[in-house]
């Protein structure tokens, strides 16, 4: 198991060269929220780091919105059909957690159409991330049909990924264990400080030859 993949929004500060040097291997940063935020620092931050070298991701965070509204912002943002061998590499992923700012959340319904999109448009379902959400939208004793298209992006912090909902995703793909405060250390990275970090099960090469994970239906049940 390795520790090297991060991910941040337009509010964390980041040094590449530090966080590189540090031995982190992949970004994951917020591109969107919702049917109109686009993060202001996602696109430069995508070119700077796919010019060190980085593996590079785009999350969207997830709202009560219209599916096709937050579709096309993600999409948009990403600038996706731009550059084919960029699209290619780069990770997509749903955020699925309780929305900011007090809004409704994104329903399991709006999730899956969301996803079933995003496979429409680019050929591929996006990863998933979830923590709390996830776990009380998802059935632990029967298997999602759709959701489990999705590589598994997990958030718990505690010594162990535990509560899964392994009907649907037997293992987790990514594992956040920490928020850079709460779950075990460490909690920083040298050129971010406290950072929300990520366990992938597999080595450096591992990483770089799954990446971006999802690429067609089922992809992720021999994970």
């Amino acid at each position: 198991m390795i520790d090297t993949i991060v991910d941040l929004n337009h509010d964390n500060d980041i040094d590449l060269h530090q966080v590189q040097s540090a031995g982190i291997l992949g970004i994951i940063h917020k591109a969107s929220e919702g049917h109109g935020f686009r993060d202001p620092r996602y696109r430069e931050r995508r070119d700077a780091a796919i010019s060190l070298g980085f593996l590079w991701g785009a999350y969207h965070f997830s709202s009560a919105d219209s599916v096709q509204d937050q579709v096309d912002n993600f999409l948009d943002v990403v600038q996706w059909g731009d550059d084919g061998a960029r699209d290619a590499k780069t990770l997509l992923a749903l955020d699925f957690e309780p929305s900011s700012h007090g809004r409704p959340n994104m329903s399991l319904s709006q999730a899956h159409d969301f996803v079933t999109q995003i496979n429409t448009r680019t050929g591929r379902f996006p990863v998933i991330y979830g923590g709390s959400l996830l776990r009380e939208s998802v059935s632990s004793t029967t298997r999602d049909n759709i959701l489990r298209n999705c590589p598994l992006w997990y958030a718990r912090y505690a010594p162990q990924p535990i509560g899964i909902p392994t009907q649907t995703w037997p293992a987790y793909t990514l594992w956040q264990y920490t928020d850079g405060e709460s779950g075990d250390p460490p909690h920083s990275v040298p050129g971010m400080g406290p950072s929300d970090r990520n366990r992938f099960q597999g080595t450096g090469d591992d990483l770089k030859r799954q990446w971006p994970f999802a690429t067609g239906p089922t992809t992720n049940q021999s994970q």
